[in-house]
């Protein structure tokens, strides 16, 4: 099941803005977890070096993964550049305890990405929905309180302990 961005904003409660109707996978932590994270500066090349550092850290142990790994990361990153002027994106990437997640931080909040329904012959518009597509959950993460300074966007892959994935399955 896919998240939408416009799951993602609530009111909590204390009125205060909740960044996702369901919380986000935290980076995973423990004895068989990993966790990874890549600052690339603002250019045109940063989607690309994303993808070599995705595929980098889970291609040996999860193949099936790299194709819709790969295109998550390219759309997310792509996003970034496009639509901020973070001088820095960030890329984290957490393997273990049955699934990948990868998140893509900003310094940009709002406004929150969101899916649109474009032409398929169109170059831009699309990043989102294949996203969506491609992965198990997504999701946005606003960060800085009530200062709303940054966002991260992630998306999530479970795998089982043998290194295949829902994908292959």
């Amino acid at each position: 099941m896919a998240l939408t961005a416009r799951d993602h904003i609530a009111l909590g409660d204390n009125g205060m803005t909740s960044a996702s109707a369901l919380p986000p996978p935290v980076p995973l932590f423990g004895r068989h977890a990993e966790s990874y994270r890549l600052s690339t500066p603002h250019t045109p090349r940063a989607p690309k070096i994303a993808r070599d550092f995705f595929v980098t850290l889970i291609g040996a142990e999860h193949p099936d993964l790299v194709a819709p790994g790969s295109l998550c990361v390219s759309e997310l990153v792509t996003n970034a550049v496009r639509h901020t002027r973070s001088p820095r994106i960030a890329i984290e990437v957490s393997i273990g305890h049955g699934r990948v997640v990868v998140y893509v931080y900003d310094n940009r909040p709002c406004p929150l990405p969101v899916p649109t329904a474009s032409h398929p012959e169109l170059e831009h518009g699309r990043g989102l929905a294949l996203v969506e597509a491609h992965a198990d959950l997504w999701g946005t993460v606003l960060l800085g309180g009530r200062s709303l300074r940054s966002k991260a966007v992630w998306f999530s892959f479970r795998t089982d302990t043998q290194g295949t994935s829902r994908q292959s399955q």
